[in-house]
């Protein structure tokens, strides 16, 4: 999905680049090539994970779950927990 998400900003870039001599044109291409510098930032040294909801939600379950039994003392463990908590939530307020 973040694959297509950065051709389609790349195809728009270079569609608007094109068209370069409408000063509007110009401006939207400069917006869309600061999208795609953001977006590889904003990823850079980071792997995204895409779950359903569901799959979400249980995921965090089995993660509390390890955590309150004292099994997962493991840092990674609760930093995954604490990113997917905060994930959850946000997708809840959207």
């Amino acid at each position: 999905m973040l694959d297509e998400y950065r051709s389609w900003l790349e195809s728009e870039f270079e569609l608007l680049g094109r068209a370069s001599h409408h000063a509007y044109s110009f401006g939207q291409a400069n917006m869309a090539k600061r999208a795609i510098e953001r977006f590889d930032e904003t990823l850079a040294g980071r792997i995204a994970l895409l779950l359903d909801a569901p799959e979400a939600a249980a995921l965090l379950e089995a993660l509390e779950t390890e955590i309150e039994d004292g099994a997962a003392a493991d840092l990674a463990l609760r930093s995954i927990h604490a990113s997917l908590s905060a994930a959850t939530e946000a997708g809840r307020d959207r």
